[in-house]
């Protein structure tokens, strides 16, 4: 008996020991856990770890020398960029910051009331005729993105936009997140490193999720409902058909991924990366598309203002899909 109370000791060791071994910044050595832990980040709101994981080790390198090289070249801020970046921090973060900032926007609510439906409709209108025109886009794509457009469009004509209550709890989020972020000068922020700006774009976005959760579009739903399986591939690609739920509308999208070294990752966000660094313009997404492995919120929600930031788009071939917010594509383009 004590012979197996030893060896389970040992054993649960053994597994704590690998497990403080492994680095959370490496992409999977399997292609579905791959598709599926970029997910798992954004879920966590880990900006940093999902800049690691979405290409190879020498392009996480190539895009954080680009990062500082840019950096470096900026000029120092002026004096009027710099006020009016204090009096933004300071408007976003003061101890009454939330009861200004409602006492601001109270008198439109009642007014963008009533126009909500007409804007939304609008909106949905220009995005359907975009996604029609859209020459690149195959006619399954297209359908796919319509349905995504109808599902966001059902959410946006009932969600609560003009609730008062939920004015202020939006706007509870948003200071909050700005206190989180803990910029206080627009020289701060530049001086910021490449690892610390995509981890205050996780802070960023995680302030987004919550303020879109507060009229109902729960991203953390969405994200907990992925799933992947692998269609197809050998040792050095695989197609992958990532799944989830979508304000209670089903959605897949079929993911190409690549091998590099003995890891797998997304074969649209690698090329545009690599394209990016090469100084070629990257392809524009086409309207709603998804991107590798797990969208987030569409960019055109009508939720309080929040810094959002997208990623390359990838293929879909199966159902709907619409954008995730990324840091890398700010990152790969020198922003910060």
């Amino acid at each position: 008996m004590k012979r197996l109370k030893l060896l389970a000791v040992v054993g649960f060791s053994l597994l704590a020991l690998s497990a403080c071994k492994m680095n959370k910044n490496e992409a999977s050595k399997d292609p579905v856990t791959a598709a599926t832990d970029l997910a798992a980040s954004i879920r966590d709101n880990d900006f940093d770890r999902l800049s690691h994981i979405m290409v190879p080790p020498d392009l996480y390198a190539k895009l954080e020398a680009r990062y500082k090289d840019e950096a470096a070249k900026r000029p120092a801020p002026t004096a009027e960029e710099s006020k009016q970046f204090d009096d933004q921090v300071q408007k976003l973060t003061a101890a009454d910051a939330e009861d200004k900032l409602f006492a601001q926007i109270q008198p439109q609510l009642a007014q963008m009331g009533p126009q909500i439906p007409m804007g939304v409709a609008m909106m949905s209108g220009m995005a359907g005729q975009s996604i029609e025109q859209n020459a690149k886009m195959s006619p399954a794509e297209k359908t796919q993105a319509k349905a995504v457009l109808t599902a966001i469009t059902k959410w946006a004509s009932t969600a609560p936009l003009a609730d008062p209550e939920k004015a202020k709890q939006a706007i509870k989020v948003i200071c909050g997140t700005a206190r989180d972020l803990k910029l206080t000068t627009l020289a701060d922020a530049q001086k910021l490193g490449f690892s610390e700006m995509t981890q205050k774009a996780g802070v960023a976005v995680g302030g987004l999720r919550k303020a879109l959760a507060v009229y109902g579009f729960d991203t953390d739903k969405m994200l907990d409902s992925v799933k992947a399986v692998k269609k197809s591939g050998d040792d050095n690609s695989a197609l992958v058909t990532v799944s989830y739920t979508l304000l209670d509308a089903p959605v897949s999208a079929d993911i190409n991924m690549i091998q590099r070294d003995g890891r797998w990752y997304s074969a649209d966000l690698v090329k545009s990366v690599e394209d990016s660094l090469a100084n070629k313009p990257a392809e524009a997404a086409p309207p709603m598309a998804a991107p590798t492995a797990m969208p987030a919120p569409d960019a055109t929600a009508p939720a309080p203002d929040a810094p959002a930031m997208t990623a390359p788009s990838s293929d879909v071939q199966s159902a709907p899909a619409n954008d995730m917010s990324s840091p890398a594509s700010d990152a790969s383009n020198g922003g910060g």
